[in-house]
């Protein structure tokens, strides 16, 4: 056991005689001093255990000074610390037992070297009961860290308040994000989301009508084309509520793997089918691959007859984009046109969230209203849920709790990914940034360190979003634990709009820009400049330091992890079941024995997602770029290379744009078979921490 021992003058031969004899017993001891018997002062001392075990999970603190009172007292102002003094064996075994005392204080002069020896055997053999105790524990530690969070928000949000906040968030001033008007240009002309709940009420019964003109042509699948934030509300709408009985079921296209691609085109009926083409600019080039290809499809369909084909694709997009000119051109059914001032992160209550869910058959009045509401409650000066929640999240990242941890019913999980998205790339830039961590497995507690934040939200009569007793072993660790109950599915629309205010809060907060996506708009003209290349060229550049899944190269690579990193896995491969499994183990393992973060998220997903973060945000990444051979490939229309080489373009982009902003990243070749590399990593990880 590791041990963390203090005192004072009047403890300090005590404390000697009881350091010597832990040693001798075999545990590891850390002692703060003091170093003689001149007369001090035990607070110090009592503040350098307390702190050390706070920090240290799984560690225990002994004190001593003239009565142990004092020393009991000072510690017991460290949150999480429970510091006890007791003048008897039995005492001391109650409040291991019990109370899980994780601080013992003795009194130097009060007990014989012997008592003293015998109470300190006795407490540090002595197990935690668990059960109600550890639900009492629990609560105890609630109090604490919601009187500390509390503390945080009322002096973090008089600190806003001076700057005007909310109130300039609605007025749409663009010095709310950054200090000067230069750095907060274009801040103002992405603010419409605001607006969008009460906006896009007069949207609706055209939207609606849209949705039941398809229903009734017999149409009973739909795909939506986009990638980031053009694609993420509808994925999270489409598995949260699932097919409604008579209308479609909308499926997610944003992975370019061409075998992501033909498992989606060989589960059509094409007569059935509607592919709506998400993308603001209408330039997104894996948007553009995936619209070519099943529009050559639906023309061979239909003998080359362009206004039928038309008839299966819908598009939303800002006016005047390319994709709005081919939407016209080609007789798509419809063209939604994105509102200019919404960016595609912040847009799940406008076109990119709305068009779906009708399709599928949601009441979109009702998810509007829940988001409407949630709008005005955050208009409020006090009492505003965006407000709070935005608090905390840029409050505790800027004291090292920059790693937002979700942990969401089973029935709200996919609402995790668009979490990420949107908070990773409002927040990661200029050296700064909060880390979402979605799909992250439970750990240990001893598995967090103390730079976590954790975010719960559940769904009444859903499953828990973790096992009561998890959640008591977080709070009792002193985890800062924020939580957040839906009444039902449709408050998902409260939802997106208290997260798109928090992140405003947020990155108000941190003094960034939440609409500026610099090293995402550099990536993009990386993938450009690679594919020009290849259109000239016929082949892509080779990546350098590629190893296999077996090279030891990786544990060293990871075991270099500093306090405060997080890993970052990119899966460049199609998603499967399966797949997530085996990433899954992998995560605990590098979570559990380094202690770090972990985030996973398939390519090209994962570069909409957070890679403005992994590039813009404090360089506290640990990069593992995982790719696999491609063994069947699909063409893109009238282009020269194939949706591979556009997945290994994405790949290889990633990879250089990460090492040319220092970056610490190892790419693993897993081979033809994605499976099996992954398992073999795995194996190769159980020798992580040993």
């Amino acid at each position: 056991m590791k041990i963390y021992t203090g005192c004072d003058h009047a403890g300090f031969a005590l404390r000697n005689k009881l350091v010597e004899r832990m040693r001798n017993q075999g545990h590891e001891v850390v002692d703060f001093g003091t170093n003689s018997e001149a007369a001090c002062d035990y607070p110090e001392f009592a503040a350098l255990v307390a702190n050390a075990v706070h920090s240290d999970v799984g560690s225990v603190g002994v004190l001593v000074c003239a009565t142990g009172h004092g020393t009991a007292i000072a510690a017991g102002k460290v949150r999480g610390i429970r510091a006890f003094a007791p003048t008897s064996v039995e005492a001391a075994r109650l409040s291991r037992f019990d109370n899980n005392t994780n601080v013992l204080c003795l009194g130097g002069r009060l007990l014989a070297e012997s008592d003293a020896c015998e109470i300190v055997d006795t407490w540090l053999s002595t197990g935690f009961a668990g059960g109600r105790h550890g639900r009492r524990i629990a609560k105890i530690s609630a109090m604490e860290t919601a009187a500390a969070l509390n503390f945080l928000v009322e002096s973090e949000q008089l600190r806003l308040a001076a700057r005007g906040i909310p109130a300039s968030i609605w007025a749409k001033d663009p010095a709310t994000f950054v200090p000067t008007a230069i750095s907060a240009q274009g801040s103002s002309d992405n603010l419409g989301w605001l607006d969008a709940p009460r906006d896009m009420e007069g949207e609706l019964p055209s939207i609606t009508a849209f949705a039941d003109e398809v229903r009734k042509a017999g149409f009973r699948r739909a795909v939506l084309l986009g990638m980031g934030g053009s694609a993420l509300p509808a994925e999270v709408l489409a598995r949260v509520f699932g097919p409604v009985a008579g209308w479609l079921n909308v499926f997610v296209l944003d992975c370019t793997d061409p075998a992501a691609v033909l498992a989606v085109e060989n589960s059509l009926d094409l007569d059935r089918t509607l592919f709506l083409v998400a993308s603001k600019s209408g330039s997104t080039p894996e948007v553009c691959a995936f619209e070519r290809y099943f529009w050559t499809k639906l023309l061979q369909h239909w003998g080359g007859d362009a206004g039928r084909a038309g008839q299966h694709f819908a598009a939303i997009t800002d006016v005047d984009t390319d994709l709005a000119k081919r939407a016209s051109a080609n007789h798509y059914r419809r063209l939604f046109s994105n509102p200019p001032d919404i960016s595609s992160r912040f847009s799940a209550l406008a076109g990119f969230g709305l068009v779906p869910a009708a399709l599928m058959g949601v009441d979109l009045g009702r998810l509007v209203a829940r988001g409407k509401g949630m709008a005005a409650a955050c208009r409020e000066p006090t009492q505003n849920p965006g407000l709070t929640l935005g608090t905390l999240m840029g409050a505790l990242a800027a004291i090292g709790r920059d790693k937002l941890t979700l942990f969401l019913s089973p029935e709200l999980a996919p609402l995790g990914a668009w979490i990420e998205q949107l908070v990773a790339g409002a927040t990661g830039k200029q050296g700064r940034g909060i880390v979402p961590v979605e799909g992250e497995p439970p750990f240990a507690p001893s598995g967090y360190r103390s730079d976590r934040f954790f975010v719960v939200l559940r769904l009444r009569g859903g499953a828990p979003a973790l096992q009561p007793e998890q959640l008591e072993a977080i709070i009792t660790a002193g985890h800062p634990v924020y939580e957040i109950d839906l009444g039902d599915k449709y408050d998902l629309g409260a939802e997106f709009f208290r997260w798109e205010f928090a992140t405003a809060v947020a990155a108000s907060l941190l003094e960034v820009n939440p609409f500026d996506e610099p090293e995402a708009v550099d990536s993009r003209q990386a993938l450009t400049r690679l594919l020009d290349g290849y259109r000239q060229t016929g082949k892509l550049p080779v990546a350098a330091s590629v190893v296999d899944a077996a090279d030891a190269a990786i544990v060293k690579h990871l075991a270099a992890a500093k306090p405060g990193d997080y890993l970052a896995i990119g899966a460049y491969f199609q998603p499967t079941p399966e797949r997530d499994v085996l990433l899954g183990t992998i995560r605990t393992l590098c979570g559990e024995r380094l202690r770090l973060a972990t985030t996973a998220g398939y390519g090209p997903r994962c570069l909409y997602a957070a890679g403005q973060l992994h590039k813009g945000g404090a360089g506290n990444g640990v990069f593992l770029q995982l790719c696999s051979s491609v063994t069947a490939d699909l063409p893109v229309a009238d282009e020269p290379f194939t949706f591979g080489v556009l997945r290994d373009a994405q790949c290889l982009c990633d990879l250089e744009a990460l090492q040319a902003h220092g970056r610490r990243v190892l790419r693993v070749d897993l081979g033809p078979n994605p499976d099996a590399g992954l398992a073999q990593l795995a194996q190769t990880l159980r020798s992580l921490g040993q």
